[in-house]
């Protein structure tokens, strides 16, 4: 596995080869990540929106995954978090309204790869290993992602140690996960 930045591409290939290749993605569980990647990805790559992340079977160059990230900030008001771990978060303050953190803005698997060997494990790997990079050049401490309200989605990133911030607002919403980021 090689997991490349998309900015590399964009450098060094024509868009259109690009889209093409990005368009091999396949996700039915969700086609807001496979929208995301065919018309979107370069765009917010160029903007410096956020920067997408492919995992790259290295034998034959198949998309095997994917994921997105960008810094972002939380209101520590719209959750209802305890004044512990808004100290954690920020680094200092208890108090702190608004929290810098990383967003895993998109994270997902090609399933029109026969045999996929990859899994979220290996894709939270991978991203770890590009949050700590950055972490080391720009400091940051928490990563959140926000995922739909399906249990057993929720259950699976509970399983790789990510925490529900519980919003103040009820509603059938999209649920923000937050993980301290791993030495």
């Amino acid at each position: 596995m090689l997991t490349v930045n998309l900015d590399e591409l964009i450098n060094e290939y024509d868009e259109e080869e690009i889209k093409s290749l990005l368009c091999c993605f396949s996700c039915p569980r969700n086609k807001d990540l496979q929208d995301f990647l065919c018309n979107s990805a370069i765009e917010f790559s160029k903007r410096n929106v956020s920067k997408t992340y492919l995992i790259i079977n290295e034998d034959n160059l198949d998309i095997l995954a994917y994921f997105s990230l960008a810094f972002t900030s939380i209101q520590s008001s719209n959750f209802e978090i305890s004044k512990t771990l808004v100290s954690s978060m920020d680094g200092f303050n208890k108090h702190a309204t608004e929290i810098k953190v990383h967003l895993i803005g998109q994270i997902g698997k090609n399933f029109a790869i026969e045999n996929n060997p990859i899994n979220l494990g290996l894709i939270l790997q991978e991203t770890f290993t590009i949050i700590k990079q950055i972490r080391a050049m720009a400091g940051g401490r928490f990563a959140i992602l926000e995922c739909n309200n399906n249990p057993s989605l929720i259950a699976l990133y509970k399983k790789y140690g990510f925490k529900i911030l519980p919003t103040k607002e009820d509603g059938d919403h999209l649920i923000t996960m937050c993980i301290k980021i791993p030495d």
